[in-house]
């Protein structure tokens, strides 16, 4: 694994997507979804995971990936396929068919809509109507049509003068061709049917849900679970999907970007401030001062821009003290000419305490904000509410802030980043101890052997002209092979 993909796997989001596995000419060899990138990139890997044969052959060609980020599972699925269809990847071996996801479509322009599933559509159709979707599992989309029906009923099965069909006498039917409900009345059965699948489903649910544990408790479990059923696939069709019929995947890049920014800009409104467009986010990571380390995230525009993530070992002391180590972190970063443009907000992990001891590191003109855990839950037995801090001067005040989402992000990717370089700290001194033993091997040739091959269990497997190779020495060398052969 080369170095480039070495950073790309550390700063991965724990966010659903798509990633894509590049050759050395930047041909797309592999694309795949996730509903966590970090953990299913990262897996790729782990010579343990090889379950296919054609991965296997394709992970020594790899030396670059890509990732994009998605709303939810479901835009992570729509984007793969369509991806896989425009580049047709070698080792790709699904999704290349012409099979589409299904839609619901309503053609709202006529005089009695009609609501239909549809897996293709032309753009003169497409204008006559509204789409919803799309949705990967065609039997969930079938199984919502048919309970939509039932709720509030409309024709795709007559045309003007014809008789009443079956579905009519099923109740699955108004007959408006008929004469049995008027236009007006008509109509709103379709629009209830649009703000539902729009999303407006939280009442539906909850009555579900309240039927669903009465039947339980009745021990009609059979009926329980087909409440449970119906209720996973109103959640199903419930996600927000920022995807159309005929987007690109330039189309949905642009749009997520522009949704982002329209977010960021609320944020700008709300603190006031003119020229936002980059906010960075510190956090400290140790456990009892010791391998502490500081972590710098950043957000442009709204979006994270995991490349400019940056780490920092904390050289200053090694007892618990985060708003100095805090200080420490901050002051280096504002010294160090690498870094060409200012924040306009530094927002820290912590509340009032840290503020007021970090202001003096954070130069003139940046906006220092905090976010901390509150006392009160989202929800009995949810999560803590998260508090806001802001600093004007030497007043700390506490804010209300709608527009938090990014900063939430920023935060919690601060605090991943920091937890995840103290823990390898941890591992690679605690890996490292095992070669205190062996004779000739002092502290420099410790930290070069670890950094050659990663871990002990790599070091065991090496043979004594490769270990000679880092430690400069055949008798060290052979030292260091026997340590581990017989031990």
């Amino acid at each position: 694994m080369n170095e480039a993909i070495q950073t790309k796997l550390e700063v991965l989001p724990h966010k659903p997507g798509v990633y894509r596995f590049l050759d050395k000419t930047g041909t797309i060899l592999y694309i795949g979804k996730a509903i966590n990138l970090y953990n299913r990139v990262r897996s790729y890997f782990n010579s343990d995971l090889y379950d296919r044969p054609r991965i296997k052959q394709m992970m020594p060609l790899v030396v670059d990936l890509e990732v994009i980020e998605t709303n939810n599972e479901i835009e992570s699925l729509v984007l793969e396929s369509a991806l896989v269809k425009k580049y047709n990847p070698l080792y790709n071996t699904d999704l290349k068919d012409d099979k589409s996801y299904a839609w619901i479509y309503i053609s709202t322009k006529d005089k009695f809509p009609t609501v239909k599933i549809v897996r293709t559509l032309n753009e003169k159709e497409y204008k006559k109507g509204e789409l919803f979707g799309p949705y990967p599992s065609g039997l969930a989309t079938k199984r919502i049509f048919t309970y939509l029906r039932k709720l509030y009923p409309f024709c795709n099965c007559c045309k003007e003068n014809s008789k009443e069909s079956l579905y009519y006498f099923l109740e699955l039917c108004p007959g408006p061709y008929q004469g049995h409900i008027t236009e007006q009345d008509y109509r709103k059965n379709i629009n209830e049917i649009i703000k539902f699948l729009k999303g407006r489903k939280k009442g539906q649910i909850q009555q579900l849900e309240r039927e669903m544990k009465t039947y339980s408790s009745e021990k009609q479990y059979e009926k329980a679970a087909k409440l449970r059923d119906r209720v996973n696939d109103l959640k199903y069709l419930g996600e927000k999907i920022e995807f159309t019929y005929f987007d690109t995947e330039e189309d949905y890049k642009t749009r997520r970007k522009n949704t982002l920014k329209k977010n960021f800009d609320g944020l700008r409104i709300e603190l006031g401030i003119e020229d936002l467009n980059r906010i960075e986010c510190y956090d400290i990571s140790n456990i009892s001062g010791k391998e502490a380390y500081g972590s710098m995230v950043v957000a442009q525009d709204g979006e994270i821009k995991r490349s400019e993530y940056r780490i920092f070992k904390i050289k200053s002391m090694d007892t618990p003290n985060d708003p100095a180590m805090l200080t420490e972190v901050l002051t280096r970063r504002f010294a160090n000419k690498e870094f060409s443009t200012l924040p306009n907000i530094v927002l820290i992990d912590g509340g009032k305490s840290q503020l007021g001891v970090v202001k003096k590191a954070i130069p003139e003109g940046i906006f220092i904000l905090g976010i901390s855990k509150g006392k009160r839950h989202k929800r009995k037995g949810g999560r803590l509410l998260d508090e806001f801090w802001g600093m004007y001067g030497d007043d700390i005040q506490q804010l209300d802030i709608q527009n938090r989402s990014i900063l939430i992000d920023l935060r919690d990717e601060a605090h991943r980043f920091a937890i995840l370089h103290h823990r390898k700290a941890r591992s690679r001194d605690s890996q490292a101890s095992q070669l205190e033993t062996i004779p000739g091997v002092g502290k420099i040739r410790r930290k070069a052997l670890m950094s050659a091959f990663g871990s002990i269990e790599n070091i065991k497997k090496s043979s004594v002209d490769e270990l000679e190779k880092i430690v400069g020495n055949r008798k060290i060398a052979e030292e260091v092979f026997n340590h581990f052969k017989t031990s």
